[in-house]
């Protein structure tokens, strides 16, 4: 009898010995490529995955978050090598962190720059995919939008501050949307560096020919090669000195200071992006996942900002609204 009991007990220990070995080897490791200008997403992408049946505690281990900012490429290229985890998703807007981390042929999602990454039909070139960074026709309606927040006065025209290494709006995109709204474009200016962009904003702010100053992402980097802190250099001078309307693509821009946004709606992009990683952590191979568009536009406005450009919000523009900040620090919002 006694031998029965302990040849029963063996037994049960081999088999959750087995049991465990086996839920080990299905834990998977995700990295978030996180930035200050989309601080939530990281929490929809956790979202996303856990609504694929993808969770901490349960098939989910070595989660991790790198928030970017003056981050040293290489330094994060380091940490993902170490972590060596099975999906990296990217919810910031560093595309050159991101085709940096694409050397370690790691799975990337991304939700910046997948243009870059994939055919005309979508389909990943290398180890990366995700969501585009606009909609058919985004920039067409932007400057549409633009139009009912801020008329052009008869005769003036736009200006682009162009950042060719990220392209996340594309030249091409900008000059066809001008074209069909029927507004000449006076220049498009080459504004990587944040000196160059500086200048051009302040050249153009005083040509009464120029009613818009458009942008699709701000400088890459200073002259000297170092980095630009977008929160404690770009914007605050932006606030300052930037005196022409323009729109922006995403929500934390606006809140930053932008006067009005036209862009994706962050918080369902990363629940988006959640859901392809899991593809990935179930096996699908990268390159089968075809990149997709985004789910949901969010219009976002700023009225202090619209106070010190002289512009009053028409009651049209107001209900079109999702969001509208009267401050730069997210404080006094309306959510609709």
């Amino acid at each position: 009898m006694k031998r029965i009991v302990w040849v029963s007990m063996a037994m049960v220990g081999l088999l959750w010995i087995f049991v465990n070995i086996g839920f080990t080897a299905e834990l998977k490791k995700v990295i978030i490529l996180s930035s200050r200008s989309a601080e939530s997403m990281p929490e929809y992408v956790l979202k996303g995955l856990a609504e694929a049946g993808f969770e901490e505690q349960r098939n989910l281990t070595g989660m991790q978050m790198l928030v970017l900012g003056n981050t040293d490429p290489a330094q994060i290229v380091a940490q993902v090598k170490e972590a060596a985890p099975d999906v990296v998703v990217n919810t910031s807007e560093f595309g050159h962190v991101v085709a940096a981390v694409k050397e370690l042929s790691l799975s990337i999602i991304t939700v910046n720059g997948v243009e870059r990454d994939v055919n005309p039909e979508g389909v990943p070139t290398a180890n990366v995919t995700g969501i585009y960074s606009n909609l058919p026709d985004f920039v067409y309606n932007s400057y549409k939008f633009l139009q009912k927040v801020a008329p052009l006065k008869p005769g003036q025209q736009a200006v682009f501050l162009d950042i060719p290494e990220v392209a996340l709006i594309p030249k091409a995109d900008v000059v066809e949307a001008l074209q069909r709204l029927e507004i000449p474009l006076k220049a498009v200016v080459d504004a990587t560096i944040y000196e160059d962009w500086q200048q051009a904003v302040l050249q153009y702010n005083d040509d009464p020919e120029v009613g818009w100053i458009l942008r699709g992402t701000g400088p890459m980097r200073k002259r000297d090669g170092s980095p630009v802190d977008i929160f404690t250099e770009m914007f605050p001078w932006e606030r300052e000195h930037l005196k022409k309307p323009m729109v922006t693509y995403w929500e934390t821009t606006v809140r930053d200071g932008a006067l009005c946004g036209f862009g994706l709606d962050l918080d369902v992009l990363g629940e988006q992006a959640g859901r392809m990683a899991a593809r990935v952590l179930r096996g699908e191979p990268i390159q089968s996942i075809k990149a997709e568009y985004p789910q949901k536009v969010s219009i976002s406005l700023n009225r202090k900002t619209a106070t010190n450009l002289g512009i009053v919000f028409s009651l049209d523009v107001l209900n079109l609204a999702n969001v509208i900040y009267d401050d730069y620090e997210g404080k006094q919002v309306i959510r609709k």
